[in-house]
C-alpha cells in the first residue's frame, strides 16, 4: 500500500494554488499577476493545471478509495504543509509574473500609462507586485523626508 507523503501533498497543492491564483487574476483583471496575457490561453491553462493537480494526486494511482483513507498525511501536518505551500504558490506567482514583466513585456507596454491608481491589492490590476513594492517605498521615503526624519 502506498503511503501519501508530505511532498507529494505539497506538490498537487502548489500546482492547484498556482492555477487558481492564476484563475483569479484573469478574472478580476490583474494583469499584474499574469503569467500571460491572452485571457483564453491563461484560462484554459489554470484550468488545465487545477484538473491535472487533482487528477495526479487523487484518481492516478485510485488514492481516494484505498490510500487516502488509511494512511497520508495527519491533520496537522496537512494544515501546516497546505498554509505554508499556498504561501509559497502566491510569492512565486508575485515574484515570476513581475520578472516575466521586466523581461518580456516591458518591451511591448508603454512605461506611462494615465490609468487610476489604486492602494493595497487592487494595483495589480495596472501594475506587477515588484514595481508596486517600488512606489510603496517611493512613497514612504516621500512622506519621510517630508516630516523631517
Amino acid at each position: 500500500m502506498e503511503i501519501v507523503r508530505a511532498w507529494q501533498y505539497c506538490v498537487f497543492v502548489f500546482i492547484a494554488s498556482m492555477g487558481m491564483l492564476q484563475l483569479i487574476a484573469v478574472c478580476h483583471q490583474l494583469r499584474g499577476m499574469l503569467f500571460i496575457r491572452n485571457r483564453p490561453i491563461t484560462l484554459m491553462l489554470s484550468l488545465a493545471a487545477i484538473v491535472f493537480a487533482y487528477w495526479w494526486f487523487f484518481f492516478r494511482d485510485d488514492r481516494i478509495d484505498t490510500v487516502m483513507r488509511r494512511t497520508g498525511v495527519e491533520g496537522s501536518q496537512q494544515f501546516a504543509v497546505f498554509c505554508w505551500t499556498t504561501f509559497a504558490a502566491l510569492i512565486v506567482t508575485l515574484v515570476l509574473s513581475s520578472l516575466l514583466k521586466m523581461v518580456i513585456y516591458r518591451r511591448r507596454e508603454s512605461s506611462t500609462q494615465q490609468e487610476e491608481r489604486l492602494e493595497g491589492v487592487y494595483q495589480l490590476k495596472y501594475m506587477t507586485w515588484f514595481e508596486a513594492l517600488r512606489e510603496a517605498f517611493k512613497k514612504r521615503n516621500d512622506s519621510d523626508a517630508g516630516t523631517g526624519h
